[in-house]
């Protein structure tokens, strides 16, 4: 959320954008020093950041109005100092309730519009850490992951019904009110019900 550069102030979704940029650039550059072996895994990085760059960013920009607007009515000294109150109210012992109420009187509304704004913000991926989860293993067996494999592996995970949790008995086309009511995965590949 904040710059390094303390002056700086927030990081708005061009900042972001400017600075996953200069990721992908100093990429480029390291793909010709690296040896040729790690060339290819270099440029697979490269590209995954190029094709995700506009989701990875979808959360900032929906922020930049919300952070324009009270820069704007507070000052970006005072909208950066908020936000690092923010990101350490953990630290300092405190709810973002009781972050509100202790700034400046003239402030709290605008503070209680940003805190929000940050903690309705999703900025990690629970869908992201479950994939991880069902692909870190075959890629610990494998060490690769070929599209064939990727494909069957995301057939599986939509059919499998959950065997706990608040989607108990339910898979995930299921939760997405999905008119296929096939739930086996060997099935949606067409084998017979028999082999499954």
């Amino acid at each position: 959320m904040l710059s390094a550069d303390p002056q700086a102030g927030i990081l708005t979704s061009q900042g972001r954008h400017a600075e996953i940029e200069t990721v992908l650039v100093l990429l480029d550059e390291l793909e010709m020093q690296v040896p040729p072996a790690l060339q290819k895994e270099i440029q697979n990085l490269s590209k995954h950041l190029r094709l995700a760059l506009s989701p990875i960013l979808l959360f900032a920009r929906k922020l930049d109005e919300v952070q324009q607007l009270a820069s704007a009515q507070l000052g970006p000294q005072a909208v950066h100092l908020l936000a690092w109150a923010w990101q350490r109210r953990a630290v300092l012992g405190l709810t973002t309730t009781d972050l509100v109420k202790s700034v400046e009187p003239a402030w709290q509304v605008v503070a209680q519009t940003l805190f929000s704004a940050w903690d309705l913000t999703v900025r990690a991926s629970s869908a992201v850490e479950s994939w991880h989860s069902i692909v870190r293993p075959h890629l610990a067996v494998h060490r690769t992951l070929s599209a064939g494999i990727l494909a069957l592996l995301a057939v599986w995970h939509n059919h499998r019904i959950a065997p706990r949790g608040p989607h108990v008995g339910l898979s995930p086309l299921q939760r997405t009110d999905s008119l296929h009511q096939n739930s086996d995965w060997l099935v949606a590949l067409g084998y017979s019900a028999q082999a499954a």
